[in-house]
């Protein structure tokens, strides 16, 4: 199912249509047995996809509270698996690549620090009893698709997105405001998490029109990721030291080399997170609802 609104159908049946289709595939990812941990990983995928959707229409879903909290819940379910199987991931990407860069650890350190996350990850899943996770988090997917055809869209037409799209918008704007006063972990995380509505809402106009749409989710992509590079750093570094993995000394080297790599990350997004988000929320909201105008009632876009 294509994560975008069609000019054809109502904004209601669209909505519907898209979460039924991301609930769908998240019971499938569970059912296909494609690799725990890779499973664990496209399941919560899902269930932001399918806030998002609500999210965008907020002001007119009169359950999206429930609704949310239960996809929340639901991905919350493995999250704990997930992190340490990201903190592994985060170790290849990024931490080792910038130590080796340093000529600051030697090999057979890195090779026992991923070790060690290994075993941490496979723990954690043991102790979680993953399996029987996936089972719960599948009946989640199954009771919540029951109600994805009764869901209340107060309206339709571009009346039912506007409200969602500029609290999402206007919440990003102000986080990344917010991330570079004080460039904490804590501001970068929360601006994290508004960069994706934003991008995920991006993606459910596309056919408002779609070369401008296309570039504005490419640059919303190259922040996401930015940030998120910036943001698995950070968490690696918090772990660490919060568990007491590895030497002292190796501690201390990683945070001299993470500290640098997330100072990188943050001159990198400054810019594009200050073209993104240049416009006022009541401007790009305007400037969306011609779009919306000129595709739907006037030209749609092929």
């Amino acid at each position: 199912m294509e994560y975008t609104l069609q000019p054809d159908e109502s904004v209601s049946a669209g909505i519907k249509r898209i979460v039924a289709g991301k609930v769908e595939r998240g019971i499938d990812h569970i059912d296909d047995e494609m690799g725990d941990h890779e499973s664990v990983h496209e399941v919560r995928k899902r269930c932001k996809e399918v806030r998002a959707a609500c999210r965008l229409v907020r002001p007119v879903l009169p359950t999206y509270s429930e609704e949310n909290a239960h996809y929340r819940d639901a991905a919350r379910r493995i999250s704990d698996i997930r992190d340490a199987h990201a903190a592994i991931e985060t170790f290849d990407d990024h931490v080792r690549p910038a130590v080796e860069d340093a000529d600051a650890l030697d090999a057979d350190t890195l090779d026992g620090m991923r070790e060690t996350l290994v075993a941490r990850r496979d723990e954690l899943a043991a102790e979680q009893d993953l399996d029987a996770r996936l089972a719960t988090v599948r009946d989640d997917l199954v009771e919540g698709r029951q109600r994805v055809d009764d869901l209340p869209i107060a309206t339709n037409g571009y009346d039912a997105v506007a409200g969602g799209l500029q609290k999402s918008y206007k919440r990003a704007r102000n986080r990344m405001v917010e991330a570079y006063e004080d460039p904490g972990f804590g501001r970068f995380h929360e601006w994290r998490k508004r960069i994706k509505y934003h991008r995920y809402h991006s993606r459910l106009l596309r056919r408002v029109w779609v070369g401008p749409m296309k570039t504005r989710r490419g640059e919303l992509k190259e922040l996401s990721d930015v940030i998120g590079d910036e943001n698995d750093l950070a968490e690696f570094g918090i772990m660490m030291h919060d568990e007491d993995l590895f030497a002292p000394a190796t501690r201390e080297t990683l945070d001299r080399i993470i500290r640098g790599r997330r100072s990188e990350l943050h001159r990198r997004g400054r810019p594009l997170g200050e073209r993104l988000f240049a416009e006022q929320p009541d401007q790009l909201v305007d400037r969306l609802g011609v779009y919306w105008t000129a595709t739907h009632e006037y030209a749609p876009d092929p």
